[in-house]
């Protein structure tokens, strides 16, 4: 678990969300509710802020998660 944790955390430092597929799952979602959809956002070098932080978000959580059950179960461990 520990592993999974400090890979997750690793990735989550170094993924990014192209313009191009934010705007692809936000078309996908705007067919989805019959909305139109909504293409405001913030990029920098081609990549978009606010999916790069969403996706970043998700990936810490992961680890956080993976770490939170390594530590658990070091400290069950010794008493099984």
């Amino acid at each position: 678990m520990a592993i999974t944790s400090a890979a997750s955390w690793f990735y989550g430092s170094q993924v990014k969300v192209t313009r191009e597929k934010m705007v692809a799952r936000r078309k996908r979602e705007a067919a989805k509710s019959g909305e139109p959809p909504n293409f405001a956002g913030i990029s920098l070098d081609g990549w978009d802020m606010s999916d790069t932080f969403a996706a970043q978000s998700r990936w810490n959580a992961v680890g956080a998660i993976a770490a939170g059950i390594s530590v658990l179960a070091q400290a069950i461990g010794p008493y099984l």
